[in-house]
């Protein structure tokens, strides 16, 4: 079939409308001048730094199959997450550490039957995180954060029985959270490994979706618990996203832009500007009006690295901002903060991802999948139940044999 869908009236029509209702979205003439001080006044400038000394970072990042196959009434996903951890060296900069932690991977079958569909992915999860639901809800803050937002006391049974658990074929729901238990789980590992860290960087955010529901994703357990062992390690657990979540981003980047001409002359980059909470600040921002930046638990920041790459978002923990960063001034804060974002820059310089955190691109490369790697690993799969009996014919790639993939 020819692709013609540009060329129909209707389609036409539509994109006409979705382009005015783009147009009727921008807000940046709702800004006022009041306000458009304290951005000014918010906007931090930090160093393009290149040298830092004993500087130690990590990054993880997760992927995965989902599903590999299907087979009968069950479907079997693969999930898997690798750490890296980088020193800086002053003659070549990054220098990969070993040994490199090991790699979190973990197959599930998954009937779909309700009552082992449940108990399957349980086992699972479990299995990701290192340990059993009970001790991550235990151990993990997000039950008192949840209690805040809700106004009530959970208990670790009430909590339990309110695990969202997809049935098998919800391959969508399963990918989210299978992929972030294992990256939450090689987080955790690498955390309580007792390897020494400044810094554990991930391509997240640290939102927690049902934070105000009475159900969870087990995987906002663990998110949550990662920030109590960094916490307790003193390291600087850090999501890094590069969907910041906010319109209008043009404005900020030229007010970012005038601050830092009038104060170095030069083309707008590093720069950051934490987003203002009103009981905190004395003010907000109303490009983060109706949206929850920062997380609860959280506070947030925009970031821009090289004028080349886009504003990127980055959350860190609540907890860990209140006892490292603030301080009794706001000049000291600053200062603190200037100091982590130019650690991070010092990680931004490989020209393979110029103006990213290069730990969480080298993670990424180690847990991407290829195709024939897919393919290997299915193979692999089949082979292994062939030779105890089972049937090939029941394992089904659905999305190959329907011309999907």
């Amino acid at each position: 079939m020819r692709f013609d869908l540009n060329l129909r009236s209707v389609v036409k029509i539509q994109l006409q409308e979705v382009v005015e209702e783009m147009k009727a979205h921008q807000v940046e003439n709702t800004i006022a001048e009041t306000e458009m001080k304290s951005i000014r006044g918010a906007i931090a400038n930090f160093e393009h730094t290149t040298v830092r000394d004993g500087l130690l970072i990590a990054g993880v990042d997760g992927s995965g199959d989902f599903p590999m196959l299907s087979y009968g009434d069950a479907f079997i996903y693969l999930a898997v997450a690798q750490a890296t951890v980088y020193g800086a060296d002053r003659s070549c900069g990054l220098r990969e550490l070993s040994p490199t932690p090991e790699t979190v991977i973990d197959v599930a079958w998954i009937p779909e039957n309700t009552v082992e569909g449940i108990v399957a992915l349980d086992r699972s999860q479990e299995r990701l995180a290192g340990r059993s639901l009970t001790e991550v809800i235990e151990q993990s803050d997000y039950r008192h954060l949840k209690g805040r937002e809700r106004g009530k006391i959970f208990t670790i049974e009430a909590l339990l029985r309110g695990l969202i658990r997809p049935h098998a074929s919800d391959t969508g729901n399963l990918a989210i959270q299978l992929r972030s238990d294992a990256e939450m789980g090689a987080a955790l590992r690498l955390l309580e490994s007792g390897r020494p860290l400044d810094y554990l960087l991930m391509d997240t955010t640290f939102s927690l979706p049902l934070v105000s529901s009475t159900n969870a994703l087990f995987y906002e357990h663990l998110k949550r618990l990662c920030c109590v062992r960094a916490r307790e390690k003193g390291v600087g657990f850090f999501a890094l996203s590069k969907s910041h979540g906010l319109p209008a981003m043009e404005f900020l980047e030229r007010l970012a832009k005038e601050v830092q001409e009038l104060a170095e002359g030069k083309t707008a980059e590093h720069w950051f500007l934490r987003i203002p909470e009103r009981d905190r600040d004395g003010w907000e921002l109303s490009l983060a009006a109706g949206r929850r930046i920062p997380p609860p638990g959280a506070v947030s920041y925009l970031v821009r690295f090289h004028r080349s790459t886009p504003v990127l978002r980055l959350d860190m923990d609540r907890q860990y901002w209140e006892k490292q960063v603030k301080k009794g001034t706001e000049m000291e804060t600053r200062q603190a903060e200037v100091r982590i974002f130019e650690d991070l820059d010092y990680t931004c310089h490989d020209q393979r991802v110029y103006g990213y955190p290069y730990p969480i691109k080298a993670a990424h490369d180690r847990t991407s999948l290829t195709d024939a790697e897919r393919v290997a690993l299915r193979k692999q799969l089949i082979a292994e139940a062939i030779a105890q009996g089972m049937s090939p014919k029941l394992f089904r790639d659905v999305s190959q044999a329907t011309g999907h993939r």
